[in-house]
């Protein structure tokens, strides 16, 4: 499936920010006036089970327009998409981590875009069965976001507990720890 993913997503869009020696994986804001502007997820099983590309860079459009579709008006933030979209392989169950870092930390701020990469998660989804002959039914969404105004960390057991808003089950995680271990948030 990873490597289904990188032949047919956009190169442009792909996220090398993988460093083997020690399987982490950093996601960083291109915006010099963001606070949160670095997180470093650490404890990757391996970079062969890991492919990660992001939805809301010019750079994936090729310098034109943040679009994920021309065929769609920005109505209800049908465009919006996050940070890192994360797909990887973790103790023998595959997830997708939909990652956002944002300045600010309210839902309206950060829904819309899982909404939206989540519909395109569902297409990628269908593109692996439709194509590919990949099962995806066994694919476990995550939503996290990195904000400078989430409270302290709570978690059980060194796992962190998530949230329910509007439906979705999201860690909302502070930003000023640097760096956090991917078993955590599952």
């Amino acid at each position: 499936m990873y490597n289904k993913l990188k032949d047919f997503i956009y190169d442009k869009a792909h996220l090398s920010n993988f460093n083997s020696s020690n399987n982490s994986f950093y996601i960083k804001e291109a915006d010099s006036s963001a606070k949160c502007r670095r997180i470093d997820l650490l404890k990757f099983e391996s970079k062969d089970d890991f492919f990660a590309f992001e939805l809301d860079s010019e750079k994936t459009n090729c310098g034109t327009s943040q679009k994920i579709s021309p065929f769609f008006t920005n109505k209800k933030g049908l465009d919006k998409g996050n940070d890192a979209l994360i797909f990887t392989k973790i103790k023998e169950s595959h997830y997708i981590f939909i990652c956002e870092l944002k300045d600010g930390g309210k839902p309206r701020e950060y829904i819309p875009q899982f909404k939206s990469s989540t519909c395109f998660v569902d297409y990628l989804k269908s593109i692996l069965k439709n194509f590919y002959d990949i099962k995806t039914d066994n694919l476990i969404i995550k939503y996290i976001v990195f904000s400078n105004v989430a409270n302290q960390l709570d978690t059980t057991d060194g796992k962190f507990i998530s949230t329910l808003i509007q439906g979705f089950d999201v860690y909302h995680v502070n930003c000023e720890i640097k760096n956090y271990y991917i078993e955590s948030f599952i």
